[in-house]
């Protein structure tokens, strides 16, 4: 996902997939400082609620609600 989808993600809370699995929503976006350039990150709750994943953009896609 790009920057641009990361935030309508995060102000829509619909899940997302990363690495095989649905997670709930994003819950926050992470912006670092490379030498390069900036590499974007995001935060995503698990299904339960109880635990964070930080993954990063380009790996994340949309996730469909009943998944």
């Amino acid at each position: 996902m790009t920057g641009a989808e990361l935030k309508a993600a995060l102000m829509e809370e619909y899940p997302v997939r990363y690495a095989g699995i649905t997670y709930q929503k994003v819950t926050a976006l992470i912006y670092r400082k490379g030498s390069t350039r900036i590499q974007i990150s995001a935060e995503l709750l698990d299904r339960n609620g109880r635990a964070v994943v930080i993954a990063p953009a380009g790996k994340i896609e949309r996730g469909t609600s009943n998944a």
